[in-house]
């Protein structure tokens, strides 16, 4: 265990893993007896059918369960989140089994006894999240193997409203993709009826979800993750993701230039925003430290120096455990790099003192 903080409500904690371990490590930091979390309840599952990897074209083989994880709000039990690691892979020939990239697979609602990544099993195979990219080249006898597992260092923040994961590759550069995993309530922008408010709860990552268009991430510039329900009801609902926080701060006069991560429908318009998480990039990051605290008079936030990565280089997409190559590039800041240096920072909303 790297690091654990407590700030209020806020919790921060750091570990490292691989991802055959990822699920095993997040349930051992969240359950420590001195800084376990105090928002929700956890449980984890080794033998869940959902974590057990299977080649895309015969079932027959199978490869180890990495285990599944939920966590459930202890003052909302509906905010409930199912998580789960899985591994894409096909039977290109004879015996022979290839292993090309780990994914996720996740769920947002509470399904009682049952341990289901909903989100999975209702919207299917592009709702999977990619740890890594994966090689185009399946079906013939010079296939490569490519049981990449890489090792990263992991960052989490909870908080009541949401939890936030944040990886960092450790090896395997030119393959591993920088890991961003937001799972929690969302914020509107205009006060809603009851009776949809409560499931503006969704699910965001680092590469687009649910994208079916090679072109798509490149033509738009935008994220993608699902809502639990959308404004008209309509369930698993997918929205985009955006953010605007290339311009560095503080600018003249001391202004600073905070971005909401903002979530919109294409239909709805802009809806909201993570709760409790912004970003921003400061000219010199020596004034305020990772760890450091950013008070602006009526908001105050915890400030978390973001690692700057550019894209995978070795390949430009992965397969879904059902064997689709998605290509495309993974899309949560506005780019990889800062176009004139500085620090990305993420910036995490904390109770000012009375």
């Amino acid at each position: 265990m790297a690091e654990n903080i407590l700030l209020g409500a806020l919790r921060r904690y750091e570990f490292y893993s691989y991802c055959t371990t990822f699920i095993q490590t997040l349930y051992e930091t969240v359950t420590q007896d001195l800084y376990g979390d105090i928002h929700w309840e956890w449980t984890l599952s080794t033998n869940n059918t959902y974590a057990t990897p299977k080649a895309w074209n015969n079932s027959n083989y199978t490869s180890a369960n990495n285990g599944t994880i939920t966590a459930k709000n202890l003052k909302d039990p509906s905010m409930f989140f199912t998580i789960c690691t899985n591994l894409s892979q096909v039977n290109a020939y004879d015996n022979r089994v290839y292993y090309k990239n780990y994914i996720l697979r996740t769920g947002f609602r509470n399904n009682g006894a049952a341990v289901i990544p909903d989100l999975y099993t209702q919207v299917g195979h592009l709702s999977e999240i990619p740890l890594h990219t994966g090689d185009s080249y399946v079906s013939s006898y010079n296939t490569t193997n490519s049981y990449t597992n890489v090792y990263f260092k992991w960052t989490l923040f909870i908080t009541e409203q949401y939890i936030f994961l944040y990886g960092e590759p450790q090896n395997n550069l030119g393959v591993a993709y920088p890991i961003r995993l937001y799972l929690g309530r969302l914020k509107p922008f205009e006060e809603e009826d009851p009776l949809i408010s409560n499931d503006f709860v969704g699910v965001f990552s680092h590469f687009p979800m649910g994208l079916d268009d090679a072109a798509d991430e490149l033509k738009y510039r935008a994220g993608g993750g699902y809502v639990r329900s959308s404004r008209n009801g309509t369930p698993n609902a997918l929205y985009n993701l955006a953010t605007s926080s290339q311009v560095p701060s503080p600018g003249v006069g001391g202004r600073f230039f905070i971005s909401p991560f903002y979530v919109w429908h294409d239909k709805e318009g802009a809806r909201g925003e993570f709760y409790g998480i912004r970003t921003a990039v400061l000219k010199d990051a020596s004034k305020y430290p990772d760890g450091s605290i950013l008070d602006l008079g009526d908001e105050r936030y915890y400030v978390f120096h973001a690692y700057s990565q550019a894209h995978p280089a070795t390949y430009q997409g992965w397969f879904t455990t059902a064997g689709k190559y998605v290509e495309g590039q993974p899309y949560f800041f506005d780019s990889p790099l800062l176009l004139g240096g500085g620090q990305r920072v993420l910036l995490f909303e904390i109770e000012k003192e009375v």
